[in-house]
């Protein structure tokens, strides 16, 4: 068990000299206080952080991002978090992007990404694994990796997005070797009507001695009677391939730099022996629910269902399980001090149901998890 409160900062600013070029930097902080286990490891004041330091260069149709920065692509399935044993605290990459946008309605990002596991770049530095590659145990690598991401609009009810990702394995940072991991794969985003939108997007991962893949689908149904309050109905299913032992191939899905919580704060933990959040071997359909009754109160709910694809788990059995999450996000005041300032939170329960693919004992317990957050913005 686990019960702690969590404080963290973060301090911005930026310099733009011009509408071509532009420097930003932020500092982040973040400690905790614990009441369960007595083993405090993130002390005040904890490591300061430069979470983001880097510099835009605009010309032409050409834009360039160096340095350390935050990138989020799709729905954050392949590329969102370079840092995922550090929680929410970062999720920065250490990278290099370079957008060319001189195609209508299309824009080409090339990417080059070396994160290190541990931040040479930290104030009071704890030697801290912010990557957690190798399961529990301390890790001291890097990730690398890069591709190609193209999004495109010229159909404007069918936008999609295409890539070719390509991440080395562990301390190996030379591309293209028989270590590396490829991923190709297409994301498509239609609209069917005023009400009815949708989300597909499927990849396939190769390189030597693997062969995996993902299917990531969505339909929402926005009331339009209701659009006061925001009302959306959703059905998906989320398909991820697990290795199978009695092949000599790697079946099991990778998620790259999208080691986050996905669907699930409480779930993200059952990875944790694998590498943080390393999502793999799960096939989950599931229903949401969207509301906003008052104008600053949004209530979201999830139910769905969990099987393993293969039967690895310690229990023998496919069942990973019901899971439930309820999260009610609220803005309590704004313009508190200033004109931009926002006092706001929201409040988190998640519960899961553990199938047969876990151990009687474990079966007989419901998995919880609870979180209320406030956030102070200016």
């Amino acid at each position: 068990m686990n019960h702690f409160q969590r404080y963290r900062t973060r301090l911005w600013g930026e310099y733009r000299r011009n509408e071509n070029f532009l420097v930003r930097a932020r500092l982040t902080n973040e400690f905790r206080t614990y009441v369960e286990p007595n083993n405090n490891v993130y002390n005040p004041l904890d490591e300061v952080l430069i979470d983001n330091l880097y510099f835009d260069w605009k010309w032409k149709d050409l834009a360039l991002r160096v340095g350390r920065q935050d990138m989020i692509y799709g729905t954050g399935k392949l590329i969102l978090d370079g840092t995922p044993k550090d929680g929410s605290r970062t999720i920065y990459f250490d990278a290099v992007k370079l957008t060319y946008s001189g195609v209508p309605d299309t824009e080409v990002d090339f990417l080059l990404m070396y994160t290190n596991a541990k931040d040479p770049m930290a104030i009071h530095s704890e030697d801290r694994d912010i990557v957690g590659f190798a399961g529990g145990d301390d890790y001291d690598g890097f990730e690398a990796g890069g591709g190609v991401y193209i999004k495109n609009k010229s159909f404007e009810k069918l936008p999609f997005e295409t890539y070719y990702l390509v991440k080395t394995h562990e301390q190996d940072v030379a591309f293209l070797t028989n270590n590396d991991r490829h991923t190709v794969g297409v994301r498509l985003m239609p609209t069917f009507s005023g009400s009815l939108n949708g989300n597909l997007e499927a990849a396939y991962q190769m390189g030597n001695d693997i062969s995996a893949y993902m299917i990531d689908a969505k339909a929402n149904l926005n009331i339009a009677s209701l659009a006061e309050h925001k009302v959306r109905f959703g059905a998906g299913w989320y398909y991820l391939s697990g290795d199978d032992p009695d092949t000599g191939k790697d079946e099991g899905w990778n998620p790259l730099w999208a080691r986050w919580p996905q669907y699930s704060e409480l779930y993200v933990y059952a990875y944790d022996t694998d590498g943080a959040g390393r999502w793999s071997n799960v096939n989950m359909p599931y229903i949401d629910f969207s509301i906003s009754p008052i104008k600053k109160l949004q209530t979201d709910l999830l139910l769905g269902y969990m099987w393993a694809p293969e039967d690895s788990g310690a229990g023998g059995g496919h069942d990973r399980g019901w899971l439930f999450t309820l999260k009610n996000s609220f803005t309590l005041k704004e313009k508190l001090f200033t004109q931009k300032d926002k006092l706001g939170g929201h409040l988190l329960l998640e519960l899961m149901e553990p199938g047969n693919y876990y151990t009687k004992d474990q079966q007989d317990h419901t998995a919880s998890f609870l979180r209320a957050e406030l956030n102070y913005s200016f």
